[in-house]
C-alpha cells in the first residue's frame, strides 16, 4: 500500500518533509498547496507531482491518505482538524498547536473521527539523542543530575522564510519552534516535569514573540534541567550537556556528535550510537535522517495498525503544550508554575 500525500507549506516542506517522502517508496507526495499559484504550480511542475492548490480546503478534500502540516503554527489546528473532519490523518510540524487547550480539542477530533494525528518530534530519532535512554538504563553515567541544553543564533533578519516566526500568533517565536523540540527530548529521557521558572524576552523585537530566554525545569525524576537560547546573539552554538554522578555526556547540535567525561578524568572519549540506529536515517545526518526514521514508524501504523512505542502522538503533544502554557504564565507571573496549574 502506497500512502498519498498531501504537503501543505512549501517552504520547510521544501527543506525537509519533501526529500523525506521521496527517500521512502511507502509514501507518494501527489499534491501540494501554496498560497502564491505560481509557486505552487512551479513546484509541483519541479517535482513531478500530480496536483497543485492554493486552497487548502480543496487539497485536504481530494483524494489522500495523509495531510503533512508544514506551515506557520498558528495554521496547524485548523488544518489538523480540517484534515480528521475529512476522514485525512495528520503529520504536523514543530511547533504543534499553540496551546494545551487546542491540543486537547484536537485529541478529542482524532478520536471521535479515528484518525491519527502525529507531532513532528523527529529529533528523538537522531542516531546519539535516541542512544541516550539505554546509556541510562545501563547506568553509564550514573545518578542523572543535571541538563543544560543550550540554542545560540543570529536568526532574525536572515530569511523571509523566518519572518513568520516573530508573529506571536503566527509563530510564537523560538520556544514553539525550537525550545519544543529539546523539551520533547528532555521528557523522553527522564519523564515527566514538575514546575517551571522562566524568563522570556523578545530583544531583537519587542513587539514580537520571544527570542531569548531562560527556563528552569524541575522533572518529577529529581533531574533539573535548564534551557538558554538566544536567536539574535552573534556566536552560534547549540548542544546538549547531561551531567550524573559518574559522567558527563557533551552533545554538540541535536546530535551531531558526543562525547563522554568519566568522574575524576580530565581527557574526553568518544561514544557511538548503535549502527543499526545509523543505518535507519538512511545515511542522512541531522534533521533529515531523523524524519526518514520517523516516517518508516508512522508508515508502520499506518499500514499496519500497529502503534511503535517511540512514535510521538497528540498526547505526548499536549504534555509539551501545558508545559510551555506554564513557560508562558510562569514568565508572565515571575513566578514557579506547576505543570497541574495547566489544564
Amino acid at each position: 500500500m502506497t500512502i498519498r500525500v498531501g504537503l501543505i507549506g512549501l517552504n520547510y516542506g521544501e527543506r525537509v518533509h519533501l526529500p523525506a517522502y521521496k527517500r521512502n517508496l511507502k509514501y507518494e507526495v501527489q499534491a501540494v498547496c501554496a498560497l502564491d499559484p505560481d509557486r505552487a504550480e512551479a513546484f509541483a511542475a519541479q517535482h513531478g507531482i500530480a496536483r497543485w492548490y492554493t486552497d487548502p480546503r480543496q487539497l485536504i478534500a481530494s483524494d489522500l491518505d495523509l495531510i503533512s502540516i508544514a506551515t506557520p503554527p498558528g495554521t496547524h489546528a485548523l488544518l489538523a482538524a480540517l484534515a480528521f473532519n475529512a476522514g485525512k490523518h495528520a503529520l504536523i510540524e514543530v511547533g504543534v498547536l499553540p496551546s494545551a487547550a487546542d491540543t486537547r480539542a484536537l485529541i478529542g477530533l482524532a478520536k471521535e473521527k479515528k484518525r491519527l494525528g502525529v507531532p513532528a518530534y523527529v529529533m528523538r530519532y537522531s542516531p546519539i539523542l535516541r542512544h541516550i535512554p539505554e546509556l541510562l538504563s545501563q547506568n553509564v553515567t550514573g545518578q542523572p543530575r543535571l541538563l543544560r541544553f543550550e540554542f545560540l543564533n543570529h536568526l532574525e533578519g536572515t530569511s523571509e522564510d523566518t519572518d513568520w516566526m516573530w508573529d506571536e500568533k503566527n509563530g510564537g517565536g523560538i520556544l514553539n519552534n525550537y525550545i519544543a523540540h529539546a523539551l520533547d527530548i528532555a521528557r523522553w529521557w527522564f519523564g515527566p516535569i514538575l514546575e517551571v521558572d522562566s524568563t522570556l524576552h523578545a530583544l531583537g523585537h519587542p513587539e514580537g514573540a520571544d527570542d531569548t530566554g531562560v527556563i528552569i525545569a524541575h522533572f518529577e525524576s529529581g533531574v533539573l534541567a535548564t534551557f538558554t537560547y538566544c536567536a539574535v546573539a552573534a556566536y552560534p552554538h547549540t548542544g546538549f550537556e547531561l551531567h550524573g554522578s559518574l559522567a558527563s555526556l557533551l552533545i554538540e547540535g541535536f546530535g551531531d556528535e558526543m562525547v563522554m567525561v568519566r568522574r575524576g578524568r580530565t581527557s574526553a572519549e568518544g561514544v557511538f550510537p548503535p549502527m543499526t540506529y545509523l543505518e535507519e536515517t538512511r545515511g542522512q545526518k541531522g534533521l533529515i535522517g531523523a524524519f526518514s526514521v520517523f516516517l518508516d514508524r508512522l508508515a508502520t501504523t499506518l499500514t499496519a495498525g500497529k502503534l511503535p512505542p517511540d512514535l510521538p502522538t497528540l498526547v505526548d503533544a499536549l504534555e509539551i503544550a501545558r508545559v510551555m502554557d506554564a513557560i508562558k504564565l510562569a514568565a508572565r507571573e515571575k513566578r514557579r508554575v506547576k505543570i497541574s496549574e495547566i489544564k
